[in-house]
Order: C-alpha cells, then structure tokens, then sequence
C-alpha cells in the first residue's frame, strides 16, 4: 500500500479455487472422493476449513465444499456427474488479507460476526455481506482472508483502507 496507508492489509489474485456441490443425497459420496483425492484427513464440518495436500478445503454450504490453492499446480478432483458438479472459480475471486493485530477492529465496522478469536477460531469460514457484498471471511492463524468477488474486490479494498487510515 503507498505510504503505508493501511497497514496489515495485503490482497492477491486466488490461485485455485474449485467449487464442489454435491446433490441432496451424494454428499457423503463426493467429501470421501474429495478426501481421498486431496490428501485431507477427512472433511470440515460446515462453517469450517481443512488442510488438505497442497489446497484447503472450506465447507461454505452444508453441500459445497471450497478447494482452494495458493498455486495452480494442485490436482482437480473429478467428480462424476451423478454425485454433483464442479465449478472453477477461480479468476472469480480475490483474497484481501488483513492481519490478526487489526482484523477483528477493521471488520467489525462491516460484518455482523463475531470475530473474537474465542468465537471465530483458526480455520472458521462464515458466508457474510461485507459492504453490501457477499464474501467468504477466512480465519487463519496470522490473518483473516476474505474470499471476495474480483468485480467488487477494488471497492471492497478501498473502503477497508480507508477506515483503516482512520482507525490508525
């Protein structure tokens, strides 16, 4: 950011971002695909995030699973038509980092959850507005990611820093 305007604010293009969904009775069916596939030693529970080998794995639906890599080079599990649809995402979002030290402050102006660590842990994910926008809010250890749409990301980022630089 130029003159450090806002500082622990950080965004990146998303390197892989596979979106699974699976029908309304083949979930278990495409989560043990996906496990398999992945290397995770099993699915997060909804509103959580998973490890897997080289991509994470984000249950943003009770029946969609996020994969997501910094990387382009991770494997994209097949998923036969029978069990659900897989949809590349992508060139379709954007990640906005804002570090630990100033993220619940920052966020807190914008989406109603409650970021405390204590209830928004390591490897939560909440669908939430954030600006009138929907995003992915991720919580890593050193940072929370939001997962937002490309076409609003310049917007999103411009309203964050500029209340960053008022929160300083």
């Amino acid at each position: 950011i130029p003159g450090g305007i806002a500082p622990g604010l950080s965004r990146r293009v998303c390197g892989m971002l596979l979106q699974y969904h699976a029908w309304p009775d083949r979930f278990a069916d495409m989560a043990r695909r996906l496990a398999d596939e992945s290397g995770a030693p099993g699915i997060p529970g909804p509103g959580r995030a998973g490890p897997g080998a080289g991509a994470s794995l984000l249950r943003v639906h009770p029946q969609r699973i996020w994969v997501v890599s910094q990387g382009e080079a991770a494997p994209i599990p097949d998923l036969p038509s029978e069990i659900g649809a897989v949809l590349d995402l992508s060139h379709a979002r954007t990640i906005i980092r804002i570090d630990a030290a100033h993220a619940a402050a920052l966020l807190s102006r914008f989406v109603a959850v409650d970021l405390r660590p204590e209830r928004f842990a390591v490897d939560a994910v909440a669908a939430t507005p954030l600006h009138r926008v929907g995003v992915v809010l991720w919580r890593r250890r050193e940072a929370i990611d939001i997962l937002a749409p490309r076409s609003f990301a310049a917007s999103i980022w411009s309203v964050l820093t500029e209340t960053a630089a008022r929160l300083q």
